[in-house]
């Protein structure tokens, strides 16, 4: 009787998966409602800062519990002009007083609530920043490399007075330009450097430094490539990431492998911009392309041993990381899947004309959301059609020293609130939008989204703090919108 109750119960579980996901392994799923159960989204730890780091914070899930400005037609409250043109990469960060930090090329600013300027920091001569930065008590670090070497340098900031405390230089390393993360918790920075000369870009190597001065601490050598490394904890020390081609890790605080799983690439090539994101229901979840064709899979592995509890073929091409978040206090757990049409750097008329028709005369951008728990398809939102081949102000005036061009993934990563607004970010033609399903039908109508011009191509997220929204385009300025 016994038995018969349990392959009933297989049986039922099994079941909540959705009609076009892959089937799961039935006693990872039985193992992993007990392993839900007992992690709990406090051991994750919420950050005394509101925005830290990429992804919001150590999770690098994109997903807050409170609520920001979703109606955008008052417009701003302020507005940094920008004046030198110069490129942002990453999304501003938040500290804990709603002061805002944000980061180009060659300068640091602090930014108080209400738009004053408070500091500037500027890096050494020949080095520029791709990577995000990252808040962490008191201090804010950033990861500067010097332009023709790349070497990496770690600069420690302290985020009141904009003062160095130490900077450490790492001879022997290499740093990509893509635009990798920073991550900081337990007094131990880790970012991504390239070991593999053969390599154009990304990340292979995950390296762990001291927060008290730089010392190197361990480095893990993958055999994957990371393209915009950024990694997410759950709290205990451990490190989760995703490699571009759908490899997904779990290395201890130590640097040691717990467990490797997804589909391996050992040729050190790269598949796609997309990565991964850890939800507080213990499952992290890999949004990837297997080669460089259009077979995009989103999978939900499960953080203790890395089995395989789901995965989807998502019905357009993934490439960016994914956001997890519930919508609403009381609203499901949702994985926000941002999809779309690669751009292109500015390229003769003849030739962005011959792009654009392989594309049907316009790129596309759209959002997918789905049930963390099943992979069920919620709802999804189009954007736009774009009938451009490279992003919005990609042939505007730049600066000089920041490069000729952005060329970011088509949207920045999805952010989700805790009224259950979903943020998106076009990198094809600069829209802001805010995107709730509110009365549930699992159609989006056009009065429950609100658009927000920019006119600019976004390389990633908005940022959000309570009652706060501080949105960035690659070159444009950046609109901080207040309740």
């Amino acid at each position: 009787m016994r038995l018969v109750l349990l392959a009933f119960l297989i049986t039922e579980t099994a079941g909540v998966l959705c009609d076009d996901c892959e089937p799961v392994a039935q006693m990872s799923l039985l193992q992993h409602n007990i392993v839900a159960r007992r992690l709990t989204a406090s051991r994750i730890g919420p950050e005394a800062n509101y925005w830290s780091s990429r992804g919001g914070g150590p999770a690098t899930s994109s997903s807050v519990s409170y609520a920001a400005p979703s109606n955008f037609s008052g417009g701003p409250s302020w507005v940094w002009q920008n004046e030198f043109k110069e490129q942002v990469r990453h999304s501003p960060l938040i500290d804990a007083d709603k002061n805002i930090f944000v980061c180009t090329t060659t300068r640091l600013r602090k930014f108080s609530p209400n738009g004053d300027l408070v500091w500037t920091w500027h890096t050494a001569p020949h080095t520029v920043m791709s990577a995000s930065p990252a808040l962490h008590d008191g201090r804010i670090y950033v990861l500067p490399r010097y332009e023709k070497t790349n070497v990496p340098t770690v600069v420690s900031i302290g985020m009141q007075s904009g003062t160095v405390h130490w900077n450490r230089t790492y001879e022997g390393l290499a740093q990509s330009g893509d635009a990798e993360a920073l991550k900081v918790f337990n007094n131990t920075i880790i970012f991504g450097v390239l070991t593999n000369k053969l390599l154009d870009g990304g990340t292979d190597t995950v390296t762990a430094v001291s927060g008290t001065d730089g010392t190197l601490l361990w480095q893990y050598v993958t055999d994957e490539v990371m393209w915009n490394f950024a990694p997410a904890t759950p709290g205990d020390g451990s490190i989760l990431f995703a490699g571009s081609c759908g490899a997904v890790f779990r290395i201890s605080s130590g640097g040691e492998l717990i467990w490797k799983a997804g589909p391996f690439n050992p040729g050190h090539s790269m598949c796609t911009m997309a990565g991964g994101a850890l939800g507080p229901n213990g499952i992290f979840y890999s949004q990837y392309s297997e080669d460089d064709s259009n077979n995009n899979t989103l999978a939900a592995h499960n953080i203790t041993d890395g089995a395989l509890l789901w995965s989807k073929q998502l019905p357009y091409h993934a490439l960016q990381y994914p956001a997890v978040g519930h919508l609403g206090a009381t609203g499901p757990l949702v994985v926000a899947v941002p999809m779309g049409d690669t751009l292109l750097p500015p390229l003769p008329p003849i030739l962005s004309a011959a792009r654009l028709t392989l594309n049907g005369g316009a790129l596309r951008n759209m959002l997918l959301v789905v049930d963390a728990a099943t992979g069920q398809t919620m709802w999804q939102s189009e954007d736009r059609p774009w009938p451009h081949a490279e992003a919005a102000g990609e042939l505007d005036e730049h600066n000089v020293t920041d490069g000729a061009i952005c060329l970011p993934d088509p949207q920045g990563i999805p952010v989700i609130s805790g009224d259950g607004t979903i943020y998106t970010s076009s990198s094809h033609h600069g829209d802001l939008r805010a995107i709730r399903d509110a009365d549930g039908d699992g159609i989006i109508s056009q009065s429950e989204v609100s658009v927000f011009k920019t006119g600019k191509c976004f390389l990633n997220s908005p940022s959000l703090a309570p009652g706060m929204l501080v949105a960035a385009p690659c070159w444009g300025p950046m609109y901080v919108f207040k309740d």
